[in-house]
């Protein structure tokens, strides 16, 4: 049988014997027009799969239109405070995301991904449109990163959605997409939020809002649902996953920890590459924006690439290259004595994060039961949410305060133990981590 991407097609009205024998056996806890494994697969572009990366990009626009203006918020309300309130209102956000992916992703695998997806778009629409009228109030500001927080917690709900939608096999080829997805909103996000600020400084956050509400409107036509009413009834009757039983279990621990050390570095990347930039080489505005969008298209290229690489090489030793190419990106960067070497160091450190940051989630996904999906990913979620609060707060205070390299040598120190744990994933990709883990949907599909 072909298999040439993520999802089945339908060859016929009848299809394969083994498909037929399959829908006739009775309910299964995924449903057919989602996965069959009798079927060739489909295009992305016509799969309910496709909706839900375009979801995480619309997303991640709407968070780049807004993140370049948040300094400018911050000053008008705070005046010389605009600094700690610029912390606070990152911080906020990262904190609401950190307890909401986990909440999300349990939910999601009680209720379905769809209602949960959807609420998510209502809470970051209603975030942009307060943050819209936030520019004479701290506590509409806040109130509007609060929502905007809350309704980021939805990414760990979009990886269940492809871990149901894939294969074992494939999943790596669609946590990457989501890494593509995710580097393409974070590079078109500033130019288009740079493009509606001669409207006034409301304007981006209208602009986010607009996107927010399409993006609710389009998920609401064409996002299926991924599980079916058994899943979520036989979902809801199991214990989920908490987090010291995922401790417990010796590779989820490992890529755990690789995780949350990734999403520090990668927290850490908007504040010091452009203040290095800045210091060394009198970088401009324009310039840094070009930066974000070098890095942007880097994560697209080795995002897409990801899942062809993974099955070439192994996921687990993709991983473990990726944290090695951020590890030496950030230790060799503070000595670039010219701009081009920057960039090109730059382009290491992206290229690493694109592979390492989808990919790990792709095997924390392969390690655990279906039913758990969504509750396991919301906690790696949560971690890495969590790791990303204090990231832009420490580079900047190591930046100001130690010197210009400190926070890429620390984040070299870092990432380190990050290699150190992908490679303890690497020693054990033989083993099974969780009981019935490594479960594949095809293998549930099969055996109901």
């Amino acid at each position: 049988m072909r298999r040439d991407g993520l999802l089945p097609r339908r060859t016929g009205p009848v299809g394969d014997s083994r498909s037929r024998s399959l829908k006739s056996a009775g309910p299964t806890l995924y449903p057919t027009h989602g996965f069959s494994p009798g079927h060739e697969v489909i295009r992305l572009q016509r799969s309910p799969l496709f909706v839900a990366l375009f979801t995480v990009f619309v997303d991640l626009i709407g968070f780049g239109v807004i993140i370049p203006f948040l300094p400018f918020y911050a000053k008008v309300v705070g005046g010389q405070d605009g600094p700690a309130i610029l912390g606070g209102l990152v911080a906020v956000f990262f904190l609401m995301q950190f307890g909401f992916s986990a909440i999300f992703g349990r939910l999601s695998d009680r209720i379905g991904r769809r209602p949960v997806i959807l609420g998510s778009l209502v809470l970051a629409t209603a975030g942009h449109l307060v943050l819209s009228i936030a520019t004479s109030s701290i506590v509409l500001l806040f109130a509007a990163r609060i929502l905007a927080g809350i309704g980021s917690g939805n990414l760990s709900v979009a990886q269940a959605y492809v871990a149901d939608r894939t294969r074992p096999e494939e999943r790596a080829r669609g946590m990457g997409l989501i890494g593509a997805a995710f580097g393409v909103g974070f590079a078109v996000g500033p130019v288009i939020g740079g493009l509606l600020q001669p409207f006034g400084l409301a304007a981006p956050a209208l602009g986010a809002a607009v996107l927010a509400a399409t993006n609710f409107g389009l998920a609401s036509l064409y996002l299926p649902e991924s599980l079916t009413r058994e899943a979520r009834e036989k979902n809801g009757r199991e214990s989920h996953a908490k987090f010291l039983d995922i401790a417990r279990r010796p590779a989820l621990r490992a890529l755990l920890i690789a995780f949350v050390i990734v999403s520090f570095a990668f927290s850490a990347v908007p504040v010091a590459f452009p203040s290095l930039a800045i210091e060394l080489y009198g970088f401009q505005p324009l310039q840094l924006v070009l930066i974000f969008i070098y890095i942007g298209v880097i994560n697209v290229i080795f995002g897409n690439a990801a899942g062809r690489l993974a099955r070439r090489i192994g996921t687990e030793r993709l991983v473990a290259l990726g944290s090695f190419a951020i590890m030496i990106g950030l230790l060799l960067v503070p000595w670039a004595q010219h701009w081009s070497v920057y960039v090109l160091l730059t382009g290491v450190v992206a290229a690493g994060v694109a592979i390492a940051f989808p990919l790990i989630p792709s095997l924390v996904s392969k390690r655990t039961p279906p039913q758990e999906q969504g509750s396991v990913l919301g906690v790696a979620q949560s971690l890495g949410s969590l790791a990303r609060v204090p990231g832009p707060l420490v580079a900047g205070f190591l930046f100001d305060r130690v010197s210009p390299a400190s926070p890429f040598l620390v984040g070299a120190a870092l990432m380190a133990i990050g290699f150190g744990a992908t490679l303890v994933v690497y020693r054990e990709r033989g083993r099974s981590s969780a009981a019935p883990a490594g479960l594949s949907v095809e293998s549930m599909v099969r055996r109901d």
